[in-house]
C-alpha cells in the first residue's frame, strides 16, 4: 500500500508542475499514469523482498504480479526513480534507495476488474479465456499502457522560478 502511495503522491506532484510549467505531454503522460495506478489498485503492485548478496550487501528483488503486462514494468521503475532524478522537488525524509532486482518468480493473485485487456500479460489473458486462472471481467474500452516521458527538468523550465517551494505552490 505504501509503494502505490508513493507512486500516487510522485504522479500527482509531477502533474501539478507539468500544468505549472504548461508542459501538455508531460501533464498527459502523468495523468495517464494515475489513471493506470488507480485501475491497477494494490493488486498490481509488485511484492518487495529485501535481501543481502554475497558480500553483505543489501538489495531488493521484485516480484511482479502474473497478471500484469511486463511494460509496467519500465513506468513504474521510473516513477519509483522520479524522487531521485528531481531531488530537488522532494522531501528527502525516505532512506535511500537499494539497488532492485526482478525476481524470477511472479505473485499470483488475481487481477482487479474491468482491466483494459492491454494492462494483462499476454500469457495470462490467454489463460484467463482458456479458464486456467480465474476469469474477471475486463473492461469495454481499450486503453494503452502509459509511456513514460522524461520532465524537462531544472536548468531550462524551472529557472524562472525562484524556489522549488514557488514552484509547487504556484497557481497555473
Amino acid at each position: 500500500a505504501k509503494k502505490l502511495e508513493r507512486r500516487l503522491q510522485t504522479a500527482a506532484a509531477m502533474i501539478h508542475i507539468a500544468k505549472v510549467l504548461g508542459n501538455e505531454e508531460q501533464y498527459n503522460c502523468w495523468s495517464e499514469i494515475v489513471t493506470a495506478l488507480h485501475r491497477l489498485g494494490i493488486a498490481g503492485t509488485s511484492d518487495d523482498e529485501e535481501v543481502l548478496d554475497s558480500q553483505g550487501q543489501q538489495g531488493i528483488i521484485v516480484y511482479e504480479p502474473a497478471f500484469r503486462h511486463p511494460h509496467f514494468n519500465a513506468v513504474f521503475d521510473q516513477v519509483d526513480a522520479t524522487r531521485e532524478t528531481e531531488k530537488g522537488l522532494f522531501a528527502q525524509v525516505e532512506r535511500k534507495r537499494l539497488p532492485r532486482l526482478r525476481g524470477h518468480h511472479q505473485v499470483e493473485r488475481s487481477p482487479p476488474s474491468h482491466l483494459p485487456l492491454s494492462y494483462y500479460h499476454p500469457e495470462y489473458l490467454t489463460a484467463m479465456q482458456k479458464g486456467l486462472v480465474v476469469n474477471v471481467p475486463t473492461a469495454a474500452e481499450e486503453v494503452p499502457i502509459p509511456r513514460y516521458v522524461n520532465l524537462i527538468s531544472s536548468s531550462r523550465q524551472l529557472h524562472s522560478f525562484n524556489s522549488v517551494p514557488a514552484l509547487l505552490n504556484h497557481e497555473p
